[in-house]
């Protein structure tokens, strides 16, 4: 008898929730969110974000160690592009042994991963977390190689692409 009884409240409890009248109907949350002139809408459209993705386009010189010691004594200039579909891609203008991949922008910070391809001992990467400034003209982040060394770098938006 227990067991016919909890039975009957398992599909009693079951048919509340699986109303067919609902079907069909979804409900659709939005947060809207203004930073200066831009506004972030967070929603399952890709494409809402590509309104700050267009703040990071331009070309970008980076400053090693800022605050700590480094041993890197390079500034690398590099160049972020938008595509059509709202794709991120990055290069480095003045080096071309590097592949960046694994890019991520979630609206205020990018990450990626950096390979060196001309090092001589096998593969060499460097994953980058960086926050973008309100003022869209820095990032700035820690970086780790696959060696598990640890720097502090610093983007610097030195010219913006059209």
């Amino acid at each position: 008898m227990k067991k016919i009884h909890l039975l009957s409240i398992f599909l009693l409890l079951f048919s509340c929730t699986n109303d067919k009248s609902k079907e069909g109907k979804a409900t659709v949350i939005k947060d809207t969110v203004i930073v200066k002139d831009t506004v972030i809408v967070n929603s399952n459209d890709e494409n809402t974000k590509t309104i700050t993705k267009q703040n990071l386009v331009g070309n970008w010189k980076e400053h090693w160690g800022v605050g700590v010691q480094t041993n890197v004594k390079s500034s690398d200039v590099y160049q972020i592009n938008l595509s059509k579909n709202g794709d991120i891609s990055i290069t480095c203008i003045n080096k071309k042994k590097f592949v960046i991949d694994q890019l991520l922008f979630d609206g205020k910070e990018l990450s990626f991963r950096k390979e060196n391809k001309s090092y001589p001992k096998g593969k060499f990467y460097v994953y980058y977390k960086l926050k973008l400034h309100d003022d869209y003209n820095w990032m700035e982040g820690p970086i780790t190689n696959n060696k598990k060394q640890n720097d502090f770098v610093k983007w610097e938006k030195i010219n913006v692409s059209n």
